[in-house]
């Protein structure tokens, strides 16, 4: 993988496997810039919705108290209340 991060812009993302170009979607968990926490809600949910079922269980482990979190202000609850947890997380 190669990121190509603009402190100013966008992320670029290239995914390669085997040496071969690969689609992928990029997720960015970065509760440190200034969310408020429904703003941070309905993009989690989007997230978490348009996730792969194999990979939604990293992607919750993401959104799981993140780095930064302090900075999303009026948090109300845990960091995935309301979600529907995969089976994954609900088994542990």
């Amino acid at each position: 993988m190669i990121v190509v991060r603009d402190p100013d812009g966008p992320t670029h993302t290239q995914v390669f496997v085997d040496g071969v170009p690969a689609a992928a979607t990029q997720f960015h968990i970065d509760a440190g810039r200034g969310w408020t926490w429904g703003d941070w809600v309905e993009t989690r949910d989007c997230d978490l919705a348009v996730i792969s079922s194999g990979a939604r269980g990293a992607l919750e482990d993401a959104y799981d108290d993140p780095p930064g979190g302090d900075a999303v202000r009026g948090r109300i609850g845990d960091w995935l209340d309301g979600t529907e947890r995969s089976e994954s997380e609900v088994a542990e």
